[in-house]
C-alpha cells in the first residue's frame, strides 16, 4: 500500500507541475515586434494591465487631448480646461483648479510637480515649461505622450512575462500540501508518525519552509515584474 501511495503522489505532483509547463509550451510565438496581447490563460493580475500601467495611459491620453486643443487654435492654458472628461479624474486637479482662480499656467505647474517617475512628475515640468518659455506645446505633449504610452506597454509585458512564473510559484507551493494530505489520508503509518512530537515537528518546519519559500518567489517575481 505504501509503494501505491508513493506512486499516487508522485502522480498527482507531475500533473500538477504540467500545468504549469503545458501554457508556456502549449502557446503560440509572438511576433517581437508585436504589442504584447493578454491571454485568457494567464493569471487574473498579468492578463490586467497593472494600476500603474493604466495611469500612464490616462496621463497620455490627457496630454493627447491638450496638444489637439492647442493644434486646433486654442491657447495652452485654454486646452488644459478644456482636456478634462467629465466622466475621468482629472490627472491635474490642483492645477485645473488654481486656473480657475487665476493663477498662471506654469507657476501652476510648478506647484503640482511630483517624482519624476509618476505620470504626473513627468508632464507638470514640461507644461509648465512650455507655459513660461513657449514653442510647439503641441509636439512637446505629444512626445511625452508616446514616452508614457510606451511606459505603460513595457510594464505590461513585464507583467505579462512573469504571469508563468507566478503560476509555478502557486505550483510549487501548493503540491507539497497536497502530498502531505494525500499521503496522511492514504497511509495510517504517516498518520501515526504525524501523531508524535516528532511528526508535528517536521510537519510545523515543513509547512513554515513552504510558506517561507512562496514569500521569496514572489519576491523576486515581483521585483523582476
Amino acid at each position: 500500500m505504501s509503494g501505491v501511495a508513493v506512486m499516487l503522489a508522485m502522480l498527482v505532483a507531475a500533473l500538477a507541475a504540467g500545468a504549469g509547463v503545458a501554457p508556456a509550451l502549449l502557446a503560440p510565438r509572438r511576433d517581437p515586434g508585436a504589442a504584447p496581447a493578454a491571454r485568457p490563460g494567464q493569471l487574473g493580475a498579468a492578463a490586467r494591465p497593472s494600476r500603474r500601467a493604466a495611469d500612464d495611459r490616462a496621463v497620455a491620453a490627457w496630454c493627447e487631448r491638450v496638444a489637439a486643443g492647442v493644434r486646433s487654435g486654442s491657447s495652452l492654458t485654454r486646452a488644459v480646461l478644456d482636456a478634462d472628461e467629465p466622466a475621468t479624474t482629472p490627472p491635474f486637479p490642483h492645477v485645473v483648479r488654481a486656473l480657475r482662480r487665476g493663477r498662471p499656467l506654469a507657476e501652476a505647474c510648478r506647484d503640482a510637480a511630483d517624482d519624476p517617475s509618476t505620470p504626473a512628475g513627468l508632464v507638470a515640468p514640461v507644461v509648465a515649461s512650455c507655459a513660461e518659455l513657449g514653442g510647439p506645446a503641441a509636439a512637446a505633449l505629444e512626445r511625452v505622450a508616446a514616452v508614457l504610452l510606451a511606459r505603460a506597454d513595457e510594464r505590461d509585458e513585464r507583467l505579462a512575462a512573469s504571469a508563468q512564473a507566478r503560476l509555478s510559484c502557486r505550483v510549487l507551493t501548493v503540491v507539497p500540501l497536497g502530498v502531505v494530505g494525500f499521503v496522511a489520508l492514504t497511509e495510517p503509518s504517516i498518520r501515526a508518525a504525524l501523531a508524535t512530537p516528532a511528526g508535528l515537528l517536521c510537519l510545523a518546519a515543513g509547512g513554515a519552509l513552504d510558506a517561507l519559500g512562496w514569500w521569496w518567489m514572489r519576491r523576486l517575481i515581483g521585483a523582476a515584474s
